[in-house]
């Protein structure tokens, strides 16, 4: 189905929506901090999530990935920089930008302040040690994929889905523990066999914060209908991706991805689906020693950027998403998720 849709009323959503950016790296602030620049965050990030009406990032600080470390094999020391990085933009933005800790920072509708909920992409940085995690934890941390592509001290990424592993005894411990703690845990990058464990050794919601599905293009780091279904079954939400490789490169279109989108609505319903687009334009990966077999440089024609989410907001009223179905895409669907989940 088709429906006319005005500029007006796409200006409106983003007017009155809390908007959630359900995944975004740090790796245009590790890069600008290398070239000197005093406050990426206040000179680039800020100024483009504004644009694009954000009001809360999960931001990932940390991961498996060389490029969250500035290339260097220290993970943790390199999520603690990063974390002071974020702090300072912070500190420096005049009360227009904070921290996201419990489910009372996550407002109800926009207020001017974008939240920032600080996320490791895959738990190398806690170097085997539920210490580091509760320290990561009383620092801001509050989501965590327990893995990234590969194979680290807690899990299997979808690169090892040929053997078959999934949670190791620690990578049962630490999602365990981020229950207690209430953080978010994100299954996106996990191989089947440790999504399927993790949802076996924990009880509450969790996210698959960027992936799409199976189901409209078979690529490893999308998800099967069953693994939407339990998502929904537990109260979680599906971020839908938006780098062309994981929404079809055949079809490298904000119509395909919605695509995506609406069969992800089909199977979990529209209350499940959220936005974890994972934008590369200026936050992909800047070092030469990627653990990926090649840079992705591709992105959706007239959806590059978080500041061009009206494009996709248009498509999604165009295939017949009611006004409330798209605002709750957006963000309302994430919020819930972080009220939920995030301490009290």
């Amino acid at each position: 189905m088709t429906t006319d849709v005005s500029q007006p009323e796409v200006t409106r959503l983003h007017t009155e929506t809390l908007i959630v950016e359900g995944h975004r790296d740090c790796y245009e602030q590790i890069h600008l901090g290398n070239q000197g620049h005093e406050d990426p965050i206040g000179e680039r990030l800020l100024p483009r999530l504004r644009d694009g009406g954000v009001d809360v990032v999960v931001y990932a600080v940390g991961g498996d990935s060389i490029a969250h470390s500035n290339g260097r094999d220290k993970p943790l020391l390199a999520t603690l920089e990063n974390i002071a990085g974020v702090a300072d933009g912070i500190s420096r933005s005049n009360g227009t930008a904070a921290f996201a800790l419990s489910r009372s920072d996550v407002p109800e509708r926009p207020d001017g302040t974008i939240r920032f909920v600080l996320h490791l992409e895959g738990g190398s940085p806690l170097e085997g040690s539920l210490g580091a995690l509760e320290a990561l934890f009383r620092l801001g941390v509050r989501s965590i994929q327990p893995a990234w592509n590969l194979r680290n001290e807690l899990a299997d990424g979808v690169r090892e889905r040929a053997t078959g592993g999934g949670l190791t005894r620690f990578g049962v411990d630490v999602v365990r523990e981020m229950e207690r703690l209430g953080m978010l845990i994100d299954l996106a990058h996990m191989s089947e066999a440790g999504f399927w464990q993790t949802l076996r050794t924990v009880t509450g919601p969790i996210a698959v914060s960027h992936a799409n599905a199976t189901a409209v293009h078979d690529h490893p780091r999308n998800v099967t209908d069953d693994q939407i279904a339990a998502v929904a079954e537990r109260g979680g939400v599906v971020g839908a991706h938006a780098v062309p490789v994981f929404v079809d490169e055949a079809q490298p279109t904000v119509d395909r991805l919605v695509d995506h989108i609406e069969h992800l609505a089909t199977i979990a319903g529209v209350e499940h689906v959220a936005l974890g687009c994972d934008f590369i334009r200026n936050d992909g990966p800047r070092s030469g020693r990627e653990q990926i077999p090649q840079r992705i440089v591709e992105e959706l024609e007239g959806f590059g950027e978080i500041d061009e989410l009206p494009t996709l907001t248009a498509a999604l009223l165009r295939r017949g998403f009611t006004a409330v179905e798209v605002a709750a895409i957006l963000g309302g669907n994430s919020a819930r998720l972080l009220h939920q989940v995030l301490p009290s």
